[in-house]
């Protein structure tokens, strides 16, 4: 299962980033040196920090929104209102 969520990100990633506007996120040092122990061990099939980092939010996100749904969180509200 682990490996079809990888394939979906690799997936998503390749869909989004032709025409994709990126921003520039920085994080703890010892977090980013985490991540690339994730990556270098291979066991979760990361390939890059970016490919984790895209994983990792999205599926918080799709969290965050199954609770919100669920009336458990009201995130969603914009700040442009």
């Amino acid at each position: 299962m682990v490996k079809q969520l990888h394939f979906r990100t690799r997936a998503y990633m390749k869909n989004t980033t032709s025409n994709a506007e990126y921003v520039t996120l920085k994080i703890p040092k010892a977090l980013a040196d985490e991540i690339d122990r994730i990556i270098q061990s291979g066991t979760l099939g990361y390939r890059s920090r970016a490919e984790l980092i895209v994983d990792v939010t999205r599926r918080r996100i799709e969290e965050l929104s199954a609770n919100n749904s669920r009336g458990q969180n009201n995130f969603k509200q914009s700040s442009k209102e």
